[in-house]
């Protein structure tokens, strides 16, 4: 099956979900008590500049960080970053000053992820099983119904009863609580670009950097006030979360929790996995808006594939369509005399 033209414009947000190979529990839980931001077995002194103790990151901080890196150099507005134990739910926008930034936004951050977790599990190959699946959200309530729908993920799914006692990545608590998203890592490249290890008194220590980020309110919440954004959040996961409760009792299932996520083999994979759904074109509450998108798509679809035709066929300099992005050249080199 080919893959969906990619066609992103500053007008929505989008959601977005990245799965792991044969969705294997990649994300499940790692961290330590006392703090979050480092591997369990990682000393809690490891943090201070002081020693020379190298800390280990956990799942929560390698996620939270490779986030800001990319942000760094790709800024783009984050509304929500969610980690399930084997996928991601993320929901972006960009003004048209971003527009080439959402891309490499998400391939910086899953290869940082990638990287670094396939470090964390001893394991090589791809990480992630394939590009993002990406969606706009026409209007405010379906930005606000998958926001909600990422934030109690995991509740859905029968992991944790409430958000707030989630192990697993989640913006919530700096939506809800205000609580800020500052992660830590080594920046080895600069490290090795000054010496390394050839170098005398040369501390690897020195090169570990803070990162701080934050999540944007939904255009429909910006001119709410701080306190109005949070209490909305608290609300509205409460009611998700009291309406799972009462499924839950009466289809008696339990809750996996907390002990049953950290116990996980990261290796592991669904029992029963989901069947895939069919992928949506957009996501909106209104229909009418629903099938203009359909419309305006078709209208896109016959101009990028007219473009990238001309591009292919030596016109280099061929406009596309806006928010699109030009296929890959194949370059095809042969040995002469043969």
């Amino acid at each position: 099956m080919a893959r969906k033209i990619r066609w992103l414009r500053p007008q929505y947000v989008y959601e977005s979900v990245s799965r792991t190979v044969d969705r294997q529990f990649l994300f499940k839980p790692n961290h330590h008590p006392y703090n979050p931001l480092l591997e369990q077995s990682c000393p809690i002194e490891s943090l201070d500049p002081r020693n020379d103790i190298i800390p280990k990151p956990s799942v929560i901080n390698v996620i939270g960080a490779s986030v800001g890196r990319a942000l760094q150099k790709y800024p783009i507005r984050i509304h929500w970053f969610e980690s399930n134990i084997n996928h991601l739910h993320v929901g972006f926008s960009f003004d048209r000053a971003q527009m080439g930034n959402a891309a490499a936004f998400h391939r910086d951050t899953k290869s940082l992820i990638a990287r670094e977790l396939n470090r964390t599990w001893e394991r090589e190959g791809n990480f992630f099983s394939g590009r993002s699946k990406i969606h706009p959200c026409l209007d405010d309530a379906s930005a606000e119904r998958h926001l909600l729908y990422a934030l109690t993920n995991p509740v859905k799914d029968g992991l944790v009863e409430q958000v707030s006692d989630s192990p697993l990545f989640s913006t919530y608590h700096f939506q809800a609580k205000g609580k800020a998203l500052r992660f830590w890592y080594i920046d080895y490249e600069a490290y090795y670009l000054a010496g390394g290890c050839r170098k005398k008194n040369h501390r690897l220590k020195d090169y570990l950097k803070w990162v701080t980020w934050e999540c944007t309110p939904l255009p429909s919440h910006e001119k709410m006030t701080i306190n109005q954004r949070q209490t909305w959040v608290r609300q509205q996961v409460r009611k998700i979360e009291t309406e799972k409760k009462m499924t839950q009792r009466k289809s008696g299932n339990s809750y996996i929790g907390k002990a049953g996520l950290f116990a996980l083999n990261p290796r592991s994979r669904p029992n029963h996995p989901k069947t895939s759904s069919p992928d949506p074109l957009c996501h909106a509450a209104n229909l009418d808006l629903a099938k203009q998108y359909k419309k305006e798509w078709r209208e896109f679809l016959n101009q990028f594939i007219q473009a990238s035709a001309d591009y292919r066929n030596g016109y280099f300099h061929r406009e596309f369509p806006e928010g699109s992005y030009r296929p890959p050249l194949v370059t095809v080199y042969y040995a002469s005399g043969l």
